[in-house]
This record gives C-alpha cells, structure tokens and sequence, in this order.
C-alpha cells in the first residue's frame, strides 16, 4: 500500500476534544458533591467516537505499517500515562491520607501500567489512575487494528468494524467481559471509524446539517440530564449516539472551525489527553486544599486548576516524553522524525 501524507490537524475536532475533557473535569470535581453534573461524563464517549475517527484516518495513511502504528500509538499514549500512574502510586504509598480511595497491590499496578482492565483490590474496575480505565478501552481497539493493518487494505474496514462487534458480543455472553470493556462501547470507535471511512470516500455533509447534527447530539444529552434518564448499561447508546452526531456535525462544520475557532480553543484540544490525565490528581488534590463546602468556590478552583496543571504537564512533560520516546530504538522499524506540535495532537484520548 502506499503511504499517504499525514492529514493537517482538525480545528474543530481538536476544539471538540478539549471541551470533552472539560466536561470530563468538571463531572470529577461534581462528584464530590453528590454528582449532579453526572452528564458530564459523556465526554469519555465523544472521545471514543474521535478515536475511531482519527485512528482510521491515520492508521491507513502514514501509520499503515503494524508495526509503526504500534510503536506511535505505544510512545504517544504510554510515558505520560506511567509517568501520572507512577504520581498516583507515590502519593498513595506515601501519602495514603490524600488519596484513601486508591488501594494498591503488585498485581493492581502492573495491570494497570499494561493497560489491562482488572478490578483493583476493591473490587472496583479501576486502574491505579482511575480515569485510566478508558484507555484500557483504546488499548483493546489499538491491539485489534494493528492486527487488521496486516490485512488487504480493502478488507480494513469490514474487519475492523467486525472485531469491534465481535469483542462486544463476547461479552454479552460472558458478564465478567462485559463489564471490563467487552462492551456496546466499543461501538463508538466503530461509529467513528465508520464516519472517517465516509470522508475518505469523499461523502461531505452541509454546513447546515452538521450544525443540526451537532445541536442534536448536545439537545439529546441535556435532555437526558434534565429528565435524569441515564443506564451504565444502555450508556453505550444513550450517550454513543448523541456523541456520534455531535463529532459528525463538528466534522462537517470544519471550515467555519478553521477560520473562526479560538487559538485557545486548539491549545485546549492539544492538551485534552494531559488534562485528562492529570485532573484526578488536581481535583482531588483542591477538594484536600480548600475543602468542598463552597461549591462555588471548589468547582471553579478544581477545573481552573486542572486545566492549568495539564497545558502544563503538555508543554513540559507530555510533548518531551513522545519525543524522546521516539529516539528510543525501536522494536520496530519504525525512527522517523520528531512530531511537529500538530502531529502530536493527532492522536486519541
């Protein structure tokens, strides 16, 4: 197959993203008070559906190699995901006041650091970083499209989807599966990997009704926070179809979002996986700092300094380790040269 360039950094999918891992910090700072934000989790689901869309559309251009999809996809989400968990694990060892919620044990942190989901020894399905249980999710979709890359390009697509379906119906029939991932969520990826296959054919949704999907998918989710209909069960649909036509509307909005999207809208999308990463530790950190009886007070501390620590810990910590993780010599033949800014925002949460 022929490699096709990498494709440019899309405005509003990046916007999207960091208002999704927003979303994500400000249901964590909530659930300190009795979790009345709880919709704001759906921002893990807009992220999975983004997965599938960006996975798709770079694993069948510059990264179609396995082994180079591999090895990118291991050193873009792997050293700043030990780096929090190996946090986590020093401040519940040493400091176990801070975080009495962590319990730690040998086989809690490896699978944990392998991206295996497991129950930690409380029997809750939670890494170490408990946020980390979805890239646990992005892990298993990772693994499965490696291994369709080995395939005849024109067979990708039918595979992928139908790994997807399959991992989900094999929980169906084992419970324990099913609830650590072989679940309907896995149809999210699918659902965005289905979207980013309809652009690669060069289907084109209206200015006009991506903002009608877009306002559909968010109208879907404030309804059901209002009327409080919510399911861990049926959440994979619930939230995975408002979700899918949110990102299937910003998608088709891209060229109003690459003229007249914030700079700082970007700079957020760019930084949504460290945010993601380090807002357990911020809010949890605030919530011990200035206490949770001014909710007024707490909640906007909590996310401003959330948001603070990741653009941060992106800048300093996040884009450093891909780099140099990169350097390291592979297992796959895989050096290239080291991510522009744009390149590494071009990754899944």
């Amino acid at each position: 197959m022929t490699e096709r360039s990498a494709p440019p950094t899309l405005v509003g999918i990046q916007a999207l993203r960091g208002l999704a891992a927003v979303s994500v910090v400000v249901y964590h700072a909530f659930q300190w008070l009795d979790d009345p934000f709880w919709i704001g989790a759906a921002g893990v689901d807009v992220f999975f559906v983004i997965s599938g869309y960006i996975i798709w559309t770079v694993g069948t251009g510059a990264e179609a190699s396995p082994g180079r999809f591999f090895w990118r996809r291991l050193t873009r989400v792997a050293p700043a995901y030990w780096l929090m968990t190996g946090l986590v694990i020093a401040i519940a060892a040493f400091w176990p006041w801070l975080m009495p919620q962590i319990s730690l044990s040998p086989r809690h942190i490896a699978l944990s650091l392998a991206f295996i989901q497991h129950h930690d020894p409380r029997g809750l399905p939670f890494p170490v970083l408990p946020p980390g249980w979805s890239l646990a999710f992005e892990a298993v979709f990772y693994g499965l499209f490696t291994l369709v890359l080995f395939a005849p390009e024109t067979a990708r697509f039918r595979l992928i989807v139908g790994a997807l379906i399959g991992v989900m119906m094999f929980g169906f029939l084992d419970p324990p599966a099913y609830e650590l991932g072989a679940n309907p969520m896995m149809l999210q990826f699918a659902a965005g990997v289905a979207l980013a296959r309809r652009a690669q054919l060069g289907r084109r949704t209206s200015v006009r009704t991506g903002a009608l999907l877009a306002a559909g998918g968010v109208a879907l989710l404030v309804a059901m926070w209002l009327t409080d209909v919510r399911s861990d069960l049926f959440r994979p649909i619930l939230w995975g179809v408002p979700a899918t036509l949110i990102v299937a509307g910003v998608l088709a909005l891209e060229p109003r979002f690459a003229r007249h999207a914030p700079r700082a809208m970007t700079a957020l999308g760019n930084a949504s996986y460290a945010i993601y990463l380090c807002h357990f530790v911020t809010v949890d950190l605030t919530a011990r700092a200035i206490g949770v009886q001014q909710p007024w007070l707490f909640v906007p501390v909590a996310v401003a300094v959330s948001i603070a620590a990741g653009l941060a810990f992106h800048k300093l910590v996040e884009r450093p380790l891909i780099v140099g993780a990169r350097r390291l010599p592979a297992l796959f033949a895989v050096a290239g040269p080291a991510p522009s800014g744009d390149a590494v925002s071009q990754r899944a949460p």
